[in-house]
């Protein structure tokens, strides 16, 4: 799984080189396909890191994978991670942990400025809106809240289909087979 997340950086770094090389000539205007832009992962605006957040759930492992991936401004990478926890959960809530861990761990980076971005509309609405839930669901919600109030300055939480957080994804998938958390400082900058 991790030689498939890094060949899927590697992918990255390609189109990246192509699509450059493509806008430097070619003059003639490009049709824009809006499902297709959607899809996309997009860089974050000037001065701000990009995080972007998935978990995966295998039921033969009992585990919940997660995956975290911080780029800046340019779209380079400054630090991925990848890690793991039992037992399986509802899907809520593990992606709501997941990103109680992604805010503990970029909080201990002492990184700000961020953009949080997750592919589960429930926990970014609830994340974003005063909903009162004292579910195991809601307790998790609340205490990311916590962290964001306390130890971000500069932040936003918004939603992103999987499409577009593909890469986060993919360190998930690969985080349910690393025995440990696993830190990536070395994959190439396209990303």
């Amino acid at each position: 799984m991790f030689q498939r997340a890094t060949h899927l950086l590697e992918e990255c770094r390609v189109a990246q080189d192509v699509s450059s090389h493509n806008n430097n000539h070619n003059t003639t205007p490009q049709v824009r396909n809006t499902i297709f832009e959607e899809d996309r992962w997009k860089k974050s605006s000037p001065g701000r890191y990009k995080c972007n957040i998935d978990t995966s759930f295998s039921t033969s492992l009992d585990r919940v994978g997660v995956g975290m991936c911080l780029r800046d401004d340019d779209g380079a990478l400054v630090l991925a991670r990848t890690e793991w926890f039992a037992p399986l959960c509802d899907v809520e809530v593990g992606e709501a942990v997941g990103f109680h861990t992604t805010l503990d761990w970029i909080s201990n980076q002492q990184f700000d400025n961020a953009d949080f971005v997750l592919d589960c509309k429930k926990v970014v609405n609830c994340v974003n809106f005063s909903l009162d839930d004292s579910s195991e669901f809601g307790c998790i919600i609340t205490a990311c809240k916590q962290l964001l109030q306390n130890r971000f300055q500069n932040f936003h939480v918004e939603f992103n289909r999987r499409q577009a957080n593909r890469v986060a994804h993919e360190l998930a998938q690969a985080a349910l087979s690393n025995p440990s958390p696993h830190i990536i400082d070395d994959v190439p900058t396209c990303i």
